[in-house]
């Protein structure tokens, strides 16, 4: 990605059961590194995550991770326009019931131009 000079890239990925916002960065072992793009994992409407707990205690040794749950079912709203694209992580309140209600648990922005999610 770095050697393509590429904006702003986004990858959109999912099948891991569990929601994700990641800076795609040029080096992993430094989190001062020159952030390249950004990735969007959405969950799965009913079946079961991750173990919360375990994937929690490695997040302050990743700080390119900006967002993680596991606990909740849903999807990922994507609003795109030419100067941003939003991510909304929207949750069902009962995946049990059809046309539950669903609310949205975390938002993320990013810009034209500047890699990276920026929570909003």
């Amino acid at each position: 990605m770095d050697a393509a000079n590429l904006a702003n890239p986004i990858i959109l990925g999912g099948d891991i059961h569990s929601y994700w916002m990641h800076d795609i960065k040029s080096d992993y072992g430094n989190a001062d590194s020159k952030t390249l793009g950004t990735e969007i994992v959405g969950t799965s409407i009913t079946s079961s995550g991750p173990d919360y707990a375990l994937f929690s205690k490695m997040l302050p040794d990743n700080p390119h991770v900006k967002f993680f749950e596991s606990r909740k079912r849903g999807y990922v709203l994507n609003t795109i326009t030419p100067s941003s694209w939003r991510a909304d992580f929207r949750i069902s309140d009962d995946i049990t019931i059809r046309r539950a209600p669903s609310s949205t648990l975390a938002s993320f922005a990013v810009e034209a131009g500047r890699p990276g999610a920026v929570k909003l």
